[in-house]
């Protein structure tokens, strides 16, 4: 899958909005018969027989709407309506969350307000069962930490700000983290980015990290700290990379807002559907945009990812 953000918002398209240094280059030219093997952790080769979807509903105002069902909804997989489906409810799905967190240079400073408001919203998240992947970068990731109690999330973080930014490296890293692997058993997965969403040093492009996304199935919540009158370059990544997946993008001013967007999360996480139908055999077998929309209802909102990629 390939994207263009046009320019005049300040972001150039996906090809050349990272200058990526001479090593990587080369490292990528010298490592390309390795692809293929490194490619292999982070795509799950499953045929698809049935297409599942994490489906946010939400009221005008944006809370979560409750008694969801199929008459409310119409579906298209590739512009061809899908009458058969299935719907129910997600709120007692597991959830394996992975909160990535970017220390770089540039986002520095927002890192102990970050750090405070993370540990009382997790703790308010987390029910028995539920996983939450710790992860920290800058260059590079720098520590990856599976935690299973709210009381450990402080523990697990030990990294010092500060360095270049590898956003979509290490976006592609964690979703290969065996946290998100595909279980028998449907599951809510999610990522939320405290990022200004530059990437300096990233070998790999956004169009990588999404695909990645899309395979597993894993929502990005994406949080940014500055004033929301004063947009930046980076906030047009950030909506894409939560617009795709069926996520949201947070701007926020200070550790209020921060808490707010946390609790935002939170209500959709364990507020969701778990939408479900099997494809039509054949067709195209790229990347299959699936479109959901409110059958009758006008204030209905609806959110899920743009779709799926099925396995030849």
């Amino acid at each position: 899958m390939s994207f263009t953000i046009q320019k005049d918002n300040g972001v150039a398209d996906d090809d050349h909005s990272v200058k990526r240094p001479f090593g990587c280059t080369l490292l990528v030219l010298t490592l390309s018969a390795f692809a293929v093997a490194a490619d292999a952790g982070y795509v799950v080769h499953k045929r698809v027989s049935e297409v599942r979807l994490t489906l946010v509903a939400t009221d005008s105002t944006g809370r979560p709407w409750q008694g969801l069902s199929a008459s409310n909804l119409a579906i298209s997989d590739e512009g061809r309506a899908i009458p058969d489906f299935q719907i129910r409810v997600a709120n007692d799905l597991p959830l394996r969350v992975g909160v990535l967190l970017d220390l770089s240079d540039s986002t520095a400073k927002t890192w102990p307000a970050v750090r405070m408001a993370l540990a009382e919203s997790m703790s308010g998240l987390m029910q028995p069962g539920d996983e939450i992947l710790m992860t920290t970068f800058s260059n590079r990731v720098q520590e990856q930490n599976v935690v299973g109690r709210p009381e450990d999330l402080n523990e697990s973080l030990h990294s010092s700000p500060g360095g270049l930014t590898a956003l979509y490296d290490s976006l592609y890293i964690t979703f290969g983290h065996p946290v998100f692997s595909e279980g028998s058993e449907p599951r809510r997965s999610a990522i939320i980015l405290f990022s200004d969403g530059e990437d300096t040093l990233s070998c790999r492009g956004m169009s990588d990290a999404l695909e990645a996304a899309q395979r597993r199935g894993i929502a990005i919540y994406t949080i940014s700290t500055h004033k929301p009158s004063l947009p930046q370059t980076g906030d047009s990544v950030l909506h894409y990379l939560a617009s795709s997946t069926g996520g949201r993008d947070f701007v926020v001013k200070d550790q209020a807002g921060l808490r707010n967007a946390l609790q935002s999360i939170h209500d959709e996480l364990r507020n969701s559907y778990l939408l479900y139908y099997r494809p039509a055999e054949g067709g195209k077998t790229g990347f299959r945009h699936v479109l959901v929309l409110p059958a009758q209802s006008a204030n209905l909102h609806l959110r899920t990812r743009a779709g799926y990629y099925p396995e030849p």
